[in-house]
């Protein structure tokens, strides 16, 4: 008979050999690129059969899609925390916007998972969780300042545009003066877009601001 005891313990051995496969995935992708990875070279890694992976992961598909909600999980995450904290609304969306360049910067091997090479973020839950979030605190500026927002998806679409953008370049290393003037800019971006939103009188996108 199986104890709870023993039971208890195997979820967590199980658990931490998950986690030892989704860092050994993690550390070939940043050293080599995610087409470098491999259920051989992740069973190579950390010392275990390529066949003894399966019993953990249904295949290659299943390690990269567990990180890749992680990742959007960690987003999400950091996300919520600025929202959560009491800013005037057009400052909470440039910490927002500061905070995913900090998740991005910091992790830009799993960022780079969570895009295709086209730039498009993929289609789970969690993306769309962190959508929902922006998409509440573009909301709330648009009401404390006074701007109807005509489309509110197409101005999420617009700050995720440019939040990405300047992750993108930053990485590619395209702008000048380092990670420390790329995040400055970024949220002065920001700024400048809801400066846009606010005057632009005959706009589509907000419809009259005061």
């Amino acid at each position: 008979m199986i104890t709870v005891g023993i039971k208890q313990r195997r979820e967590r051995e199980r658990e931490a050999t998950q986690q030892a496969i989704l860092q050994a995935a993690l550390e070939i992708a940043t050293e080599e690129g995610w087409q470098a990875v491999t259920i051989r070279r992740v069973a190579e890694r950390i010392e275990y059969s390529p066949s003894a992976l399966y019993k953990y992961f249904e295949d290659k598909e299943d390690i990269l899609r567990t990180l890749l909600l992680q990742g959007f999980q960690h987003m999400v995450a950091a996300l919520e925390h600025i929202a959560a904290q009491e800013h005037r609304p057009s400052d909470r969306l440039q910490q927002m916007a500061a905070a995913y360049w900090d998740f991005a910067w910091h992790q830009p091997t799993v960022y780079q998972l969570m895009f295709d090479l086209k730039g498009k973020i993929h289609e789970v839950e969690e993306a769309k969780a962190a959508f929902l979030v922006v998409r509440a605190a573009i909301e709330e500026w648009g009401l404390v300042s006074g701007v109807k927002m005509s489309d509110l998806d197409q101005a999420v679409e617009m700050m995720w545009a440019t939040m990405h953008g300047f992750v993108a370049l930053t990485l590619a290393q395209y702008i000048s003066g380092g990670p420390t003037r790329a995040k400055e800019t970024l949220t002065q971006a920001v700024n400048d877009l809801l400066l846009g939103w606010k005057t632009r009188l005959d706009a589509t996108l907000p419809s009259n601001g005061h």
